[in-house]
């Protein structure tokens, strides 16, 4: 069960310009622009974007091997890192591809899309459950494994019933093929590469059509692969859970959790998109409370140390306070400040009133 959509041709050319690939260079930089390989990188731009173009025109580009490593916050995952020239060129043909599936995507899926984001899926989650009569109960889900479980070939069906081009598709291939997960050579893309994040969207809009279309669910949000169903009856929400379970095994090869799917009732809140989400108020999440003091104590010793600049720790604290800003905070954030780190409780005052 696949969409059908309108299909596009020629986009080689644009995809390869010098105009898109110095474009993507600039997008690329943003992020890390101190680093090595980016200076590098910048130092000869004219003749590494020349020499981009001249290995994808002459079917020469091969995609580098990754970097591999854990983290384990929020919690472990493995990252596989693309080098900065493999950066541009992901950058690169998502400034070309990225507008074409967006136009497919719903309203309500809100990761790693322009003009969406946490805070978009928190104004709609908090619009539903604190009005005047809410859904009594809500039915929460995520995917086993997501990112490691993705089938290849079922992307590579995905991307080439909308983009026509053999050019385009080859390089998506390459990339797509050039990670495997633990699942075997047909399953996993690299949670580290750009496109990952479109492929991980192009890949659940089937459900998304699914759960909006088939089962007619009106209230259904999707972040990553967190995502909300609603309704006054658990039988229902019941139902709704069999039908999307065999769903996603029939048609994209993929499972939920038994301990991560759920219904529970919305008076109890609501855990999506960072923030527990009440009928009456929004509170923070515990662990990145305790992750923010954490990683600030850690700031602290090593501007101590002479290791990281002052700025770098308010800029850290700004950030955090950038998220409580949507939340019932004020209280807590006072708290925090007053035991740990008086000296800069001058910046609540964009936050709360202390």
């Amino acid at each position: 069960m696949f969409l059908i959509m309108k299909s596009y041709k020629h986009l080689f050319e644009k995809f390869i310009s010098y105009q898109n690939l110095y474009l993507a260079y600039k997008n690329a930089r943003k992020s890390k622009p101190n680093k090595k390989q980016v200076l590098d990188f910048g130092f000869n731009l004219e003749q590494n974007l020349f020499s981009i173009q001249e290995d994808i025109i002459n079917n020469k580009y091969v995609v580098s091997n990754y970097l591999i490593f854990k983290i384990f916050e929020p919690k472990e995952r493995i990252i596989a890192a693309p080098t900065f020239r493999d950066v541009v060129i992901q950058h690169a043909i998502i400034n070309i591809i990225e507008p074409i599936f967006n136009k497919t995507f719903i309203c309500d899926s809100f990761s790693c899309r322009k003009n969406k984001g946490i805070h978009k899926g928190l104004f709609r989650i908090k619009k539903i459950i604190q009005s005047q009569n809410h859904p009594k109960y809500y039915l929460k889900c995520d995917i086993k494994k997501y990112f490691p479980s993705i089938n290849k070939n079922i992307l590579k069906k995905m991307i080439s019933k909308k983009i026509k081009d053999s050019k385009i598709i080859t390089i998506l291939y390459q990339i797509i093929d050039s990670y495997h997960s633990e699942y075997g050579n047909h399953k996993g893309i690299p949670i580290g590469n750009l496109t990952s994040q479109l492929f991980a969207n192009i890949y659940l809009n089937n459900l998304d059509q699914f759960v909006k279309h088939s089962l007619k669910v009106k209230p259904y949000y999707r972040y990553v692969d967190d995502f909300i169903l609603f309704s006054n009856s658990k039988k229902e929400l019941n139902f709704l859970r069999f039908k999307i379970k065999q769903f996603l095994f029939t048609y994209l090869d993929l499972d939920m959790p038994k301990n991560k799917t759920y219904i529970n009732l919305v008076e109890e809140g609501i855990d999506f998109v960072g923030y527990k989400i009440f009928p009456k108020k929004i509170k923070v999440r515990k662990i990145n409370v305790n992750r923010f003091i954490k990683r600030t104590k850690e700031n602290k010793y090593l501007y101590i140390s002479k290791k990281i600049k002052k700025e770098y720790i308010s800029f850290s604290i700004s950030s955090f306070l950038g998220y409580c800003k949507h939340a019932n905070a004020n209280n807590l954030l006072n708290l925090i400040f007053e035991n740990n780190f008086i000296e800069y409780k001058s910046l609540l005052s964009k936050v709360c009133k202390s």
